[in-house]
């Protein structure tokens, strides 16, 4: 046989391989519809499977499931008690077992939702809903939603768009990202190691991060607000003048506030290691020394009232700069 007449053949097994490799990927996917009435509140469990939450063309629930599992491994469940519907994971022999799940619910407005993963992707999209959502090392995605609105990862990043209502969210080591967000009764946003990053956000805020940046655009703030990083830059640009009070803190970056061209008015306490490191678009009534408490180190401290609001704003950082802009 020669060489050309061999190449063709393996050619040729090759292509026949993978013709059945693919129809035998496609016969071992599954597909699992329900279709439930009358329900006000789902709790959906997996181990591993990603989420799609949309809105439901009906007052029904639609659950789809997708999956590549064994049946001899793998079972969708679900169990309906009244007016509340549990769905999870059936694995008989090992959570570890090779496939994946890919779950869509469509569901009406009003509803409460509890949504738990322990690696899967969580979307959100285009409904009213009471939201809960966990993830141990998946991302959330959050958009267009109206409601209460909780969401917890590990290890993943949350980013959530255009909510109106109450809103918490913390990432072990993810990233948090905020977008034309009307925030009820303050919020919340937690993350151990990674950046918050925030734009067109109002409301009571409290942004904290371990070692990451924060930076908030457009912020309207209509409560008492504080914004903390352990080793991070934290600034602030206001869309609108400030009436609250505000706290701006940093171990080892920069903090800066800027007012974006509102009125500065305020009681301000600003902080540094060096009184260099302190600048404002204002005179300072008061200037001093403060013991850090640590090998004899000081840190330097300027204060001004400003205007006539007795709204207390402070400013501080470990080893960086504490700035105001006009």
């Amino acid at each position: 046989m020669t060489n050309l007449n061999m190449m063709h053949k393996l050619k040729s097994t090759l292509t026949t391989l993978i013709f059945f490799a693919a129809l035998v990927t496609v016969q071992a996917q599954e597909k699992v519809e329900k279709t439930f009435t009358g329900i006000k509140s789902i709790r959906l469990t997996t181990a591993s499977g990603n989420g799609t939450i949309k809105k439901s063309t009906s007052n029904q629930v639609k659950v789809t499931v997708e999956y590549t599992y064994d049946e001899d491994d793998y079972t969708p469940e679900f169990d309906l008690s009244g007016d509340r519907l549990y769905i999870e994971e059936d694995f008989r022999r090992s959570r570890w077992t090779k496939g994946y799940s890919e779950w869509t619910l469509e569901i009406p407005d009003g509803l409460e939702l509890e949504f738990k993963t322990g690696s899967g992707n969580i979307e959100v999209s285009g409904i009213n809903v009471e939201l809960n959502s966990n993830t141990g090392s998946g991302n959330i995605e959050v958009d267009r939603v109206i409601g209460e609105v909780r969401a917890n990862t590990g290890s993943g990043n949350i980013s959530l768009r255009d909510i109106d209502g109450r809103t918490t969210a913390n990432t072990g080591s993810g990233s948090i990202r905020l977008e034309n967000i009307k925030l009820k009764d303050g919020a919340r946003f937690n993350t151990g190691s990674g950046n918050i990053r925030a734009r067109e956000v109002e409301g009571e805020l409290d942004f904290n991060t371990g070692s990451g940046n924060i930076e908030v655009e457009e912020a309207t703030i209509t409560g008492p607000s504080s914004f903390n990083t352990g080793s991070g830059n934290a600034r602030v640009i206001l869309a609108s003048p400030l009436s609250n009070d505000l706290s701006l803190n940093t171990g080892s970056g920069n903090a800066t506030l800027d007012f974006n061209g509102q009125e500065i008015e305020g009681v301000f306490y600003m902080k540094a290691g060096d009184k260099d490191d302190i600048s404002a678009p204002f005179r300072f009534d008061k200037e001093y020394e403060e013991d850090r408490g640590w090998r004899g180190r000081k840190n330097y401290v300027k204060e001004a009232k400003v205007g006539s609001k007795d709204i207390r704003i402070r400013i501080s950082t470990g080893s960086g700069r504490a700035v105001v802009r006009k």
